[in-house]
Order: structure tokens, then sequence, then C-alpha cells
């Protein structure tokens, strides 16, 4: 009931914000009485009501279930998302002492196996002791992907695999790189999150490759994945980090610069903290 109660609150927001009366909400879908018993959390909704009602009104269903997501999830699981936002933004703002605070908390937790992984290696990079870490750790990370029997649309192996390139060895990082872009450039990705991880991975391997001296053979691919994405506003930074990138291996420094300097000068200077040109 009282997540019922939560749905009421957040159709009854989304309906004042549209300006229309609960008659002009439930456009024919379900009566009004009913609908007006859901507002006030007295009765719940089915997932064919409630999605019908959204999509006639061109609600956004993504942001929608964004706003009560959290009233569905225990104190844990929002307690490790909260951690590995902070730890994401503590990775784009160069802002180490934050990043170790973070991994502290993180190797606390029960179990989260993969975000421990993610995060030690985060850490490890940001101090520079790579090289420090064990090889039964590496070991340990090699396993989590041959756990999988297809890695490339497993959601926790790709987030690791994000974090974790540089414990792998160049040929590994090879292998594991086109086999991901080889997938992704056959098959079409409906979903605008796996869309986006993709494009996450090749701007961390990019980033890699360049500013540690990778010789990777992938890097025209990472490149192509980028510019090929399409020019929805979500993409924006992933089609500039592109055009960053593709100066950089083509020696055009000064073009590098502007596109960073440009960024910086539109308010994203934390974002391009770490692009050392």
């Amino acid at each position: 009931m009282e997540k019922d109660k939560i749905i009421g609150q957040q159709l009854k927001k989304v309906r004042q914000q549209l300006g229309l009366t609960q008659g002009e909400m439930i456009g024919g879908v379900i009566h009004k009485s009913h609908y007006s018993k859901i507002e006030r959390g007295l009765e719940g909704i089915s997932a064919d009501s409630l999605f019908r009602i959204l999509f006639i009104h061109n609600v956004d269903v993504d942001q929608f279930f964004e706003k009560v997501r959290k009233n569905y999830r225990s104190s844990e699981d929002v307690n490790v998302e909260e951690l590995e936002n902070s730890m994401r933004q503590a990775f784009n703002n160069s802002d180490t002492e934050k990043a170790k605070e973070c991994l502290a908390q993180i190797l606390k937790l029960d179990g989260h196996r993969i975000l421990k992984y993610r995060s030690i290696i985060s850490v490890a990079m940001f101090e520079n002791k790579l090289d420090e870490l064990s090889l039964e750790f590496k070991e340990k990370v090699l396993a989590e992907f041959t756990d999988h029997s297809n890695w490339v649309e497993n959601v926790d192996s790709l987030k690791l695999f994000a974090n974790c390139l540089q414990v792998f060895t160049t040929e590994q990082l090879d292998v594991f790189m086109r086999q991901l872009l080889k997938h992704y450039s056959k098959s079409k990705i409906e979903s605008e999150k796996m869309v986006e991880r993709v494009g996450i991975i090749c701007n961390n391997y990019l980033y890699y490759c360049y500013f540690f001296h990778v010789a990777g053979n992938n890097i025209n691919s990472a490149l192509e994945y980028l510019n090929k994405l399409d020019n929805r506003n979500h993409f924006l930074m992933y089609k500039i980090c592109y055009k960053f990138y593709d100066a950089l291996f083509k020696g055009r420094k000064e073009q590098a610069k502007e596109i960073k300097n440009f960024l910086v000068f539109c308010g994203f200077k934390d974002r391009v903290a770490g692009w050392k040109i």
C-alpha cells in the first residue's frame, strides 16, 4: 500500500505539471473514481494502465520511474549506488582523497565484489600504483570475464571492464576490446543505457591508450564507435570525446587543447580535469 501511495503521488505531480484534470489525465484508460483513489494511495494501478496513461501524454517513462525507484530498493542498495556515484564523481574530478574515502567505505560492504574490484583499480590508477596490484588480484578480475559465457552483454562485466583496462596485458586488452566492438558493430543496441556503457568503455580505452602510451590495436574502432553515435543530447559528450581523441591521435594537440578549453569555458572543468595534454 505504501508503494501504491508513492506511485499515486508521482502521477499526481506529473498531472499537475501537465496542467490536466484527472479526467484528462486518464484519457479513458480507467475509471475516474479509480484514478482518484490511486492518486490518494488508496488503490494500486496495473502496469498496463500505468504505461498507457504515461504514453498518452508522452511522459518520459525513465524519468518517472527514476523518481520512485528509491522507494522500491533497500537502504543498502541506495547506499551502494550513492557510493558508486561518489567514486565516479571523484574520478571525473581527479580527486584522489575523495576516491580513497569512497574506497574505504566500499571495502566495508558485504558482497559487491565487482564494485570493490573497480574501486581498487581506480584508486591504484590515481596513485600511480597499478604495478603494485598483485597477480592474484589481476587473475580474479580476469576470472570475472571467463565466468560469463557472454560477458559483452553482462552489465556487471561491462562496468568492471570500463574500470579495469589497466590490469590487463596489451594482448588481453586487444582481445576483449575486439570482442566488444565486433559484437556491437553487428548487433543493433536497443537500450540507450547499453549504448552509453559501450561509449564509456571506448572513451576510457582511448584515454588509457593515449595517456599511458599503450599501442592498442582497437583505437580506430573505438573512435569510429563514438563518431557513429547518433545526435541525441545524451551522447553529446561522447561525440566531443571523439573529436578530442581523434585530434590527439593525429598529432593535432592545439586542436585538442581548444576542445578542452571550450568545455572548461562551458562549465565542464570537473569533467575534463584528467585530460592532460
